[in-house]
């Protein structure tokens, strides 16, 4: 169960990130370039069973922003004790010269299932007539062998940017570490150096609909870490559709996702000359739909996740794991108006997870039944002008006599 002081960290440390952060940082619907400590340490933990429903559960209130939109937007919730999940954005396009040229400004902090990241994207927009641009960024650190860089291309190809109605493409070459080889300290090497390659479709309509298609691929690359003592070599792909519409009286949604990542470790040190590989196929299928014109506003969903993993998962966990998912979850809720500017949107998420999961060092960790959660997410609109919000969201298991986690969100679009 979580302690009273585990919700104070978790709020104090949510509401220190917010003036820094914006929505879908982990989203694959924006460049996810190669990553040294995802594929050397990979992520820190075993999930629990309750991982996924948590970030389920943790989902936004707020309308998500659309593909052009800037401003603040994070999520964040205990997953437990000592963790926190939290997914932040904090994205602008300061333009001038009449929108002809834009400084931009991309700050990142999530994760995905090798672990929590930051970035800090600074970088330069110019438009090369009415319907094309072009951007330079770089992620920057004071340490330069760790710095990324960034070279895009967006074409709108009907109606203008900021218009109601845009359609675009979209292509990123992303050269992560870029100058490693050269400025690193450390004895670690890259024999075959990473990039990584985005392409973005996207249309919206005048009339509530939206579709936006994305392929993040980062071919093979080889790294060498003689500071964890081990060769990687790896590739990984993933890509994302989302479609959202208005139908008569009904907002509907889906999104998928999905990834599929091969890794070949050569471990040295006491483990010379072994070879490990590592796999992860990974797919998540969320659909809902919402009856606006009813005062209570009635969503009713389905959500799955699929994820099998199998191999060496890294340094940070050390062993070799075997991890099959398949979690299927149904979930609804209404809307209340508490008063003029405050909503309650009790929520149900009920879902029967069959879940498999061993380590060589542990036992293994099974599960198999039913699960669910109780959401109350409290929303304050702090500004009708700007369409800001605060959602205070505390959970409870259905499963199990316990408190869920504590969910804190924010919204601002500029």
């Amino acid at each position: 169960m979580m302690r009273p002081s585990g919700i104070l960290v978790l709020i104090t440390g949510v509401v220190s990130q917010l003036p820094w952060q914006k929505a879908l940082a982990g989203s694959p619907h924006i460049p996810q370039p190669w990553r040294a400590e995802a594929v050397v340490q990979g992520r820190d933990e075993a999930y629990d069973a309750e991982r996924f429903l948590h970030e389920l559960t943790f989902a936004h209130q707020a309308e998500a922003p659309s593909a052009v939109e800037n401003g603040i937007r994070g999520t964040g919730g205990s997953v437990s004790s000592d963790e926190l999940y939290y997914d932040f954005r904090f994205r602008q396009d300061f333009g001038f010269r009449e929108g002809r040229n834009g400084f931009l400004l991309d700050i990142q902090r999530s994760e995905d299932l090798d672990g929590a990241y930051d970035r800090q994207l600074v970088g330069f927009r110019q438009n090369l007539g009415e319907r094309s641009e072009l951007w330079l960024q770089g992620d920057v650190f004071s340490d330069k062998a760790q710095s990324d860089a960034y070279f895009s291309g967006r074409h709108y190809l009907n109606g203008r940017k900021g218009s109601n109605e845009t359609s675009w493409l979209h292509a990123s070459w992303i050269i992560p570490d870029a100058y490693f080889n050269d400025k690193t300290s450390t004895p670690d090497r890259f024999t075959r150096e990473p990039q990584s390659l985005f392409l973005q479709w996207h249309q919206q309509t005048e009339l509530r609909q939206s579709t936006t298609i994305s392929i993040n691929w980062s071919p093979e690359s080889e790294f060498v870490s003689r500071q964890e003592n081990l060769t990687v070599a790896s590739d990984n792909v993933r890509a994302a559709f989302d479609h959202r519409q208005q139908s008569g009286p009904w907002a509907l949604s889906i999104a998928i996702e999905g990834e599929r990542s091969r890794r070949q470790y050569q471990l040295q040190g006491p483990q010379e000359g072994q070879r490990r590989d590592f796999s992860r196929d990974y797919l998540k299928v969320t659909t809902s739909a919402r009856l606006n014109e009813h005062r209570l506003k009635p969503r009713f969903g389905l959500a799955y996740i699929h994820l099998d993993e199998r191999g060496f998962f890294g340094r940070a966990i050390d062993d070799t794991g075997d991890i099959r998912r398949r979690e299927p979850v149904v979930f609804a809720d209404i809307t209340l108006q508490a008063s003029a500017a405050t909503t309650l949107s009790p929520a149900l998420y009920l879902g029967a997870p069959d879940i498999r999961q061993s380590f060589d060092a542990t036992r293994e960790d099974n599960h198999s039944g039913f699960m669910g959660k109780l959401a109350l997410p409290l929303q304050f609109r702090l500004s009708a002008t700007d369409r800001a919000s605060l959602t205070l969201n505390p959970t409870f298991y259905l499963h199990k006599a316990a408190f869920g986690g504590g969910n804190l969100q924010f919204h601002w679009p500029m």
